[in-house]
């Protein structure tokens, strides 16, 4: 629309204020969008689930409805959002990340989820020590992000010994990308003086070299907290952490997340960047939590995380402006169900290979693992918990630890039977078919990783072989979750994985990968771009678990989830229609503008909406993560022909980073 028509346009619509807006209780808006398709994901039947305009005021949606009533909300000061066709919907609502870990990673030596083989690892490393000054042989190198099952698949076993070939003095640790192991070398385990002698931690493992006690170099779990370092991030380490991360995120158009393992520090942190007027996002936080060492010590230990929540949390009722709410805590009760960590917690045994045979496997009566929480302790912890008002949210991995959870809700269920509680478990990746209908049953929310149902080498092949091919149809079951009755709640789980909302979102529906986007493993080809075993979900049920389901889950749908009069105005605008792109197109479309409570936080470069952003798309933090990242601010610069280009760089054995 040329400008003067614009002005003519609006002129009119001004000059027609009508009883509509008086029907609707509110004055002429602050915003209103136009011209386009918005869906509201309404709960309630007297809001529709697509409408064509809606106005802000406030900060709170004042109408939602057809395009013929938007101009009683418009005079010369409104802001006209013109759709151009696009679509709107609420912000997202991410309910389990680690957003200053996410953060921290991005200011770090950062792998970027790249499916590397030994030689590329080591030189992208060297590339980072040898780009750093004024370091000593006592600062840690700490590398994160990596895709560990691709390392040990392209180059077998890798350890302490594999990561000496650095050329450094310094000592060395990786992350892998599943948050579970980390790779060390010899100069980073003997500062930690973990030698042979040491006993692995009650929930952990410490790799050891073949035929001897001599540690490996390969931690898993608990096993990190015997490292000596790296040191504690500074305060301005972890500001520029927590700033790097809210722009990720409202790149992303995540207008609430949940931190699904917090500290204190967390708090800190946020309150600061939320005083200089930097919290862009709604901010929950789950306490974490460990496993008292009996059922003494459990009344103890819930007295002072109540205390703690309660110095902590934000007792306001939301508003638009987004603060800081504690209300939950989290607890790790096993590992992951991937090849080789299998630290998850299984009712039947893993397989492994046939001592002497190339391609046989067979139950493993040794590798059932125990949870981290023995079940009367947790059971009882949650019950205390609940009573106080406290909910929480489980890490459980595999079928025994999903068990465990549910039948601590069931205990619960049946000594208060009257009794609100908020409980959700986290992850799922393999349940038993027995404890699918008891999600519904006792009110019990999945919070589930889509991502995780499309091919990668995770599971390809050896984490497939491990489970057994009789337990591949109980793996990423959430659609028998949602058809034994309770709805599906989201969660990324950033930074164990790229930060790609609509790509976990085409996941969900269609349970394969995107061969056109470089955060997919499909991008790398066979055996990786085929439909991984399961049903996926409707279109609708996707969305729904990223807004509404996610606030419902976080007791905030009264106030955001949905675009509904009286709601906050937490927005976002898609370059593409999420209903009706081709399948193979959904996890390629793009967040164009985040509005988070009537204010515009966020807008695509190059795009126009008559709307300016409080926040720029570039800084001197962006460009500072840039050079210590593959790709550069959360690997964005990773294109489809760049990786392409290092595909066959890989192939020759040469390296692939510019350094």
């Amino acid at each position: 629309m040329a400008r003067g028509s614009m002005l003519l346009w609006i002129g009119a619509m001004a000059a027609a204020l009508s009883p509509v807006t008086a029907a609707y209780g509110y004055g002429v808006a602050d915003v209103v969008f136009h011209n386009g398709s918005i869906y509201t994901m309404a709960t309630s039947s007297s809001t529709p689930s697509k409408v064509g305009a809606m106005a802000v005021r406030g900060g709170k949606i004042t109408y939602v409805g057809s395009e013929k009533n938007i101009k009683a909300f418009i005079d010369k000061k409104t802001k006209v959002v013109n759709l151009q066709g696009r679509m709107a919907m609420p912000g997202l609502v991410d309910s389990h990340m680690h957003v200053l870990s996410g953060g921290l990673y991005l200011l770090k030596c950062d792998l970027s989820y790249q499916a590397l083989g030994l030689e590329d690892v080591v030189k992208h490393i060297q590339g980072c020590i040898d780009g750093e000054t004024g370091k000593g042989d006592a600062d840690w190198v700490e590398v994160v992000n990596m895709d560990y099952p691709s390392l040990v698949e392209k180059s077998g076993a890798v350890g302490k010994l594999q990561l000496d070939k650095i050329n450094t003095k310094r000592p060395v640790i990786i992350r892998s990308s599943d948050y579970h192991t980390i790779l060390a070398n010899s100069r980073a385990l003997e500062l930690s003086d973990i030698t042979a002698d040491t006993p692995d931690p009650a929930n952990g493992k410490i790799g050891r070299l073949p035929g001897s006690k001599e540690p490996s170099g390969v931690l898993q779990d608990g096993a990190s907290s015997l490292l000596a370092g790296p040191p504690t991030p500074s305060d301005e380490e972890n500001l520029d952490a927590g700033r790097a991360a809210l722009k990720l995120l409202r790149e992303a158009g995540i207008t609430t997340f949940q931190d699904a393992a917090a500290g204190e520090s967390h708090h800190t942190i946020f309150d600061t960047i939320k005083k200089e007027g930097g919290l862009t996002s709604r901010a929950y936080f789950d306490y974490r939590i460990e496993a008292p060492s009996s059922l003494n010590k459990v009344s103890a230990l819930v007295t002072d995380v109540v205390a703690k929540l309660a110095d902590l949390h934000d007792r306001a009722k939301i508003g638009p402006k987004p603060t800081l709410k504690w209300q939950a805590v989290k607890a790790f009760v096993d590992g992951v169900i991937t090849y080789p960590s299998n630290t998850a917690a299984l009712i039947e045994p893993y397989w492994a290979p046939v001592h002497g045979s190339d391609d046989k496997w067979a139950p493993d009566p040794d590798s059932l693992n125990d949870p981290y929480w023995k079940p009367e302790i947790l059971t009882k912890t949650l019950e205390l918990l609940f009573l106080a008002g406290v909910d929480a949210q489980l890490h459980v991995d595999g079928d025994l630890a999903v068990r465990i959870g549910l039948d601590a809700a069931e205990s619960f269920r049946k000594k208060h039977p009257r009794r609100s509680f908020k409980l959700g478990l986290a992850h799922d990746e393999l349940s038993h078919q027995k404890d699918w209908a008891r999600f519904a049953k006792l009110g019990v929310d999945p919070i589930v990783s889509y991502q995780w149902s499309q091919f990668s080498s995770f599971y390809l092949p050896d984490t497939f072989q491990s489970l057994a091919e009789y337990r591949l149809r109980n793996l990423q079951a959430w659609a028998k979750f949602e058809a034994a009755g309770r709805d599906l709640v989201y969660g990324s789980d950033w930074p164990i994985d790229p930060l790609d909302q609509f790509l976990a979102l085409k996941v969900a529906v269609t349970r394969s990968g995107d061969p056109k986007n470089p955060n997919s493993p499909a991008s790398q080809g066979p055996p990786y771009d085929g439909v991984f075993p399961g049903s996926g979900i409707s279109r609708e049920s996707a969305l729904r678990s990223i807004t509404i389901n996610g606030a419902r889950f976080l007791r905030a749908d009264k106030e955001i989830g949905s675009l509904e009069v009286g709601k906050l105005a937490d927005v976002i605008i898609l370059e593409k229609n999420f209903f009706k792109v081709p399948e193979e197109a959904l996890g390629r479309t793009r967040v164009l503008l985040t509005m988070v409570g009537g204010e515009v936080v966020y807008v695509v470069d190059g795009q126009k909406f008559g709307v300016k952003a409080k926040f720029p798309n570039s800084d001197k933090t962006t460009a500072k993560i840039a050079r210590r990242s593959i790709g550069g601010f959360g690997a964005q610069g990773l294109s489809e022909d760049a990786k392409a280009a290092a595909s066959k760089l890989r192939k020759r054995g040469e390296c692939v980073h510019k350094h």
